[in-house]
């Protein structure tokens, strides 16, 4: 029996070298919710500020009320990894959630929602298309403001 590390610390030093940025580092910027019609439809963060360096967990009360005072930007982030932060009617809609979840058992937040400020955390995923778009693959999404205006 080989002894060693735990699985998932062996696994990260085998896929990061020491010293040697993360491929999809996390991040945190602030925007406008914005749902588009499509089959199916998808979440982008529009009017969003830069997409700073996080540290991992969840917001500080501190960075929520920094974040409800803070301007707005030019960037636009398609979001992944959205669904847990819907409502739980929207969270049902999504793909074949609503085979193996039920209203009452449902894990949805509804803190994503269209025409909302969010604070979003997560990880950016930028493509290797041209284009390159930008990618916030969600680890948590906090409502700021009812409206963007």
């Amino acid at each position: 029996m080989a002894l060693g590390l735990p699985w998932p610390a062996a696994a990260q030093r085998r896929s990061q070298p020491p010293g040697e940025k993360p491929k999809a580092p996390i991040v945190q910027g602030l925007g406008c919710a914005e749902q588009r019609a499509g089959s199916p439809s998808t979440w982008w963060l529009v009017r969003a500020s830069n997409a700073d360096a996080a540290p991992p967990g969840p917001f500080h009360i501190s960075q929520v009320e920094k974040a409800k005072g803070a301007a707005l930007g030019t960037n636009v982030f398609r979001l992944i990894g959205e669904t847990d932060f819907l409502s739980v009617e929207e969270l049902l809609k999504s793909g074949e959630r609503s085979r193996f979840t039920t209203a009452d058992t449902a894990n949805a937040s509804g803190q994503l929602r269209a025409g909302r400020k969010v604070l979003v955390k997560g990880l950016l995923v930028v493509s290797g298309d041209v284009g390159g778009e930008q990618r916030i693959n969600l680890m948590s999404v906090v409502s700021l403001a009812d409206s963007c205006g």
